[in-house]
């Protein structure tokens, strides 16, 4: 069931819905804004943007609201043109973005509202700051009206789509294509999830797809039969999102698995928007309607069923209250944990053909396909079953463990592990005999072991027993004296001590090692735990998770050493190749450090001051990671610059030669959409047309960074200064 909550509706299709601490606020594809008190649902605002332009069409993106600043984004049918407006405590118009060239087909704000961006008709997807709504960067043109663009958790990475399957993800930070996309459909909606280093598309033809950008590949996708997906939603367990599109269905997916958990069928038409805040979900569709939705409606009472293992009691709660409750980490835990014990339970009772019984056990695991497919696989192999229990009851342990070894599911029966933990016993209870006396107590020892003397995986192990107990007492003297190097190298050396229970302990005090390690390394002593890995590199069944543990305590020691040196380079160069140091929080400061700096130089560069952009940045401009971002600030410098300079605006300077100007801006960035636009407001068009090169985009690699591209009185351009000194081109 659905736990909807309450309905709100608006006149046209819903195209965008936000809150902020009061208000719900809400767009539809009329250009009617409406607004919500958050605490009654009662209507407080409304306002018409334009009763003459052309209606959007009902699955529109070309509006939205944004995620915490009580803002809206607006573009117009058939006009390249949108606006920025405030919803509280007024609604009213505060910029405009007039980039585009062509109909703006896509507004959105990125999640933490540090950005809007738009895209358009022209293939273009543009960025602005949300602190003024100035332009920052353009990404490189796409080939068709752009579909869909999404930002990451963290306003780092920019998702963007268009219409003829070409995606791209943009790293927002460095000014760089991280990964290019080819899809056979339109990607219509994105989200970033797993720390934002996975992306998870669904497409007009029905496919949700998942990529790695790690690695840059598609690591799997998965199709909807007869569905047009539109918008996807991750859910506040973020391994979850909801999944919807032009049909009434809505679909819970798992991101990792990219496998559908759930489906529910809607009262209303078409997904339109989507918003969470908290546990509440707002869902809006195209005949306007909006459904609240409590994602956390009969929470406590699941949390007592599950306290009490009362699974049944779950499922009930999943399937007549909440759907979503199957989402909760809890239950997911629960699942898990109980699922081996009831397996073997059911096993157990299809052996004895109690088929009805067996149901009844596994029934609260039943929707997870994996789980499924796993005891129909027992429930087929039951006569099996049925033999191995046959061969327990008649004490033919060595025909039972040819079954086991016949067929390793077995393994996974309450019986087997009472026959394992009869074994067990009954070696430690005949090694300890020897020990006491070899030669007296030897037929007692033979007794104990003689159910186990014919069974093939047990049969060596008697008899190194019964003719090696040296061995057996040599290895429980060391394990004794707690010297596991020299104890695993003799169970290396002579593997029938591997049968053993004190081996079992020995594994499990490696494991207890490994989780020291784990805990020094979380408060940061890295050079403790680097020497307690040392340790457990020495212990033969741990030295290869050993040995990889030290090449990645080592990477954070040399980071850490670095860090205290102040060696910039050195440390970005090392973050950038390694991503496990991003966890570090010295690594984050690196970047938020580099982030402060960047907006101080973003404030210089909208003033068309290029020399304080380098200036604030003159740590790291030979950082390679950089480049490209310092490159985009000094763009938009060089940009406002030449506006500033504009012939005849007052305050200009004189004696610009600016077809001279206009090609060291080619040869850095090429004649792109952003020059074109300048030079037509300047008045200069013409100057710049009868420029016959194009440039390329990536040109100020190989030129001189300079802190002005005016070119005065024919003077060459001077290099900014640097600790390298000054040259000229």
């Amino acid at each position: 069931m659905l736990p909807i909550k309450n309905h709100l509706r608006l006149v046209g299709s819903v195209l965008s819905i936000a809150t902020n601490k009061t208000h719900i606020i809400c767009i539809d594809n009329f250009y009617n804004i409406s607004t919500f008190f958050l605490e009654n649902k009662v209507i407080d605002k409304t306002l018409n943007l334009s009763k003459t332009a052309e209606p959007l069409h009902h699955f529109s993106k070309a509006v939205a609201v944004s995620n915490r600043d009580s803002k809206l984004g607006v573009g117009f049918a058939k006009t390249p043109k949108a606006i920025i407006l405030s919803a509280t405590p007024e609604i009213a118009p505060i910029a405009s973005l007039d980039w585009q060239k062509l109909e703006v087909s896509k507004v959105t704000f990125s999640k933490e509202d540090n950005f809007v961006s738009t895209g358009g008709e022209d293939g273009r997807v543009l960025l602005y700051s949300a602190d003024n709504y100035s332009f920052l960067i353009g990404l490189p043109p796409f080939p068709d009206y752009i579909a869909s663009i999404v930002f990451s958790d963290a306003d780092s990475l920019l998702f963007a789509s268009c219409f003829n399957g070409k995606a791209v993800v943009f790293d927002v930070e460095k000014n760089r294509t991280l990964l290019d996309i080819e899809c056979e459909s339109i990607i219509e909606d994105a989200l970033f999830f797993d720390n934002d280093t996975k992306l998870f598309c669904v497409t007009k033809n029905g496919y949700t797809i998942v990529y790695d950008l790690l690695s840059k590949e598609k690591i799997s996708e998965f199709q909807i039969q007869g569905a047009w997906l539109t918008i996807c939603q991750k859910l506040p367990n973020p391994n979850f999102a909801v999944v919807g599109g032009k049909n009434k269905s809505m679909y819970i997916m798992n991101l990792y698995a990219n496998k559908i958990i759930d489906s529910i069928t809607m009262e209303n038409l078409g997904l339109t928007a989507m918003f969470l805040d908290s546990s509440i979900l707002y869902v809006g569709h195209s005949d306007g309607a909006i459904d609240i939705i409590d994602l956390d409606s009969c929470k406590e009472e699941m949390l007592e069923c599950l306290s009490n293992d009362d699974l049944i009691g779950a499922i009930k709660l999943i399937r007549e209250q909440n759907i979503f409750l199957q989402t909760l980490e809890e239950y997911i835990t629960k699942i898990e944990t109980l699922w081996k014990t009831k397996l073997q339970e059911a096993i157990d009772l299809l052996a004895v053909d109690k088929i009805n019984e067996a149901q009844e056990v596994v029934e609260p695991f039943m929707k997870d396909p994996k789980k499924k497919e796993e005891f129909d696989y027992y429930w087929q192999q039951k006569a099996s079953v049925a033999s191995f229990l046959d061969a327990i009851e008649a004490n033919n342990l060595q025909e039972a463990y040819i079954l086991v070894d016949k067929y390793p599911y077995l393994k996974e029966t309450i019986a087997f592990s009472q026959i394992d933990s009869k074994w067990d016993k009954s070696f430690e209870a005949a090694k300890r005999l020897l020990a006491q006396n070899a030669q007296i107590n030897l037929p007692k020892a033979q007794e104990l072991l003689n159910p186990f003397a014919n069974v093939k995986c047990k049969k060596e192990a008697v008899m190194m027993l019964l003719r090696n107990t040296s061995k057996f007492l040599q290895a429980e003297e060391e394990y004794k004296a707690k010297r596991f190097e020299e104890y695993f190298k003799l169970c290396d050396r002579f593997p029938f001590l591997q049968e053993t229970l004190i081996y079992k302990s020995a594994l499990l005090i490696g494991d207890q090692i490994m989780q020291r390690i784990n805990a020094l390394e979380n408060q940061g002593e890295y050079q403790k735990a680097h020497d307690v890995c040392k340790l457990l590199a020495s212990m033969i069944p741990f030295k290869i998770v050993a040995n990889d543990k030290l090449k990645s305590l080592k990477l954070k020691l040399e980071f850490m050493q670095a860090y205290s040196e102040n060696k910039l380079s050195e440390l970005f160069a090392m973050a950038e190749s390694n991503y496990e140091l991003r966890s570090l929080k010295e690594c984050r400061k690196i970047y938020d450090d580099f982030k402060a700096k960047e907006k101080m130089a973003f404030s210089f560069a909208s003033k068309g001051k290029g020399k304080e952009v380098l200036d604030t940045l003159k740590e790291y401009l030979h950082i390679e990671c950089w480049r490209d971002k310092i490159a985009s600030i000094l763009k938009l410098a060089y940009l406002s610059e030449f506006m500033l300079n504009a012939p005849g605006k007052a305050g200009a300077i004189e004696g610009v030669s600016w077809k001279e100007t206009f090609q060291y801006y080619i040869e850095r960035y090429s004649k792109d959409e952003e020059i074109k636009k300048i030079a037509e407001e300047m008045g200069l068009i013409d100057v710049l047309n009868s420029i016959t090169f194009e440039g390329n985009r990536e040109g100020y690699l190989s030129a001189i960074v300079a802190d002005s591209l005016l070119s005065i009185d024919d003077k060459p351009l001077v290099q900014h200064e640097t600790s390298e000194g000054k040259n000229e081109k």
